[in-house]
């Protein structure tokens, strides 16, 4: 049995419909974990349209992705579920999608592989650009194009949190996400964080899922990068600092990560519309991640 695990954040109606609409038929239980400020249970009524076993929990507040996927996966666990799917709110589920990544799951098992998750192959419907498998190395992290034709998993050291599916027996030996780290580099530190205990997780190239990443994609120096936020651009630096530290995260991962942070609040303060205060904003962020200041950023 498979529940779906969907978090909110001021959704966007269409797009929530939208993925709703594609899931429904896909999964035996869903559960909507909402980070709105000031969700209530008076939106539990929207779900009834889908004629699906959906539970609705407003959190009131934002209490970051890691959390609220965390409290999907126990509400899973309580149900009985044998997978978790998680997704976020603006993606959309091709038909079959399920189904496809179980099959593929249970291959990769025959084969002795220690699976730690099975996702789709990305297209970023504002780039059209499709996801590569990531791998860490020294000094460079290695992004190796997926042949969309191809119809063997392509194992990578990580998988975008939506789309991936994963068994209730394997977050209980890995453990759920990270708590702490409220938002960014959440899937990353799970994945690798499996790599440490022996799983390997894998992109199914059959199946491909629409998804949009980041506030605004830009090229530089040849290379396509998304630019958020200031606050979302401070999580993202205060993790990647905080998590330099972390044992499990890997040599390669750290060592490849260390030149990369300077670079992420050169580059975030550069493209912001406020450089000075992005910066400030930046360096702050930097130095809670040197110690070890997590949690929901003021």
């Amino acid at each position: 049995m498979v529940a779906a695990v969907i978090v909110l954040y001021k959704p966007d109606m269409p797009l929530l419909d939208r993925l709703l609409r594609s899931v429904v038929g896909q999964v035996q239980k869903i559960f909507v974990i909402d980070n709105t400020p000031g969700s209530t249970g008076d939106f539990s009524s929207f779900f009834n349209q889908y004629q699906a076993k959906i539970s609705y929990v407003p959190l009131g507040e934002n209490k970051g992705i890691a959390t609220a996927q965390n409290i999907g996966i126990r509400q899973s666990v309580k149900s009985g579920c044998s997978h978790v799917l998680l997704l976020d709110q603006d993606s959309a589920l091709p038909g079959d999608m399920v189904t496809e990544l179980l099959h593929a799951e249970q291959k990769l098992l025959k084969k002795g592989k220690k699976v730690a998750a099975v996702g789709p192959l990305f297209i970023d419907e504002k780039t059209g650009t499709i996801s590569r498998s990531i791998r860490h190395h020294y000094l460079k992290i290695k992004r190796e194009p997926v042949n969309p034709n191809a119809t063997t998993p392509v194992e990578t050291d990580y998988l975008i949190a939506s789309g991936s599916l994963i068994r209730t027996l394997v977050l209980r030996d890995i453990g759920g996400m990270m708590d702490e780290l409220f938002i960014d580099w959440v899937d990353i530190e799970w994945g690798l964080r499996g790599i440490a205990k022996g799983y390997a997780s894998y992109i199914v190239p059959t199946v491909l899922l629409k998804h949009s990443v980041g506030d605004v994609a830009i090229e530089v120096l040849g290379r396509e990068v998304h630019i958020h936020n200031d606050v979302r651009n401070c999580y993202i630096v205060r993790n990647a600092t905080y998590l330099l530290r972390v044992e499990t995260m890997g040599w390669e991962w750290r060592v490849a990560t260390i030149p990369r942070v300077p670079h992420y609040i050169l580059l975030y303060s550069l493209y912001s519309d406020h450089r000075m205060r992005s910066l400030n904003l930046l360096l702050h962020a930097f130095l809670d991640g040197i110690r070890g200041k997590l949690g929901r950023l003021n």
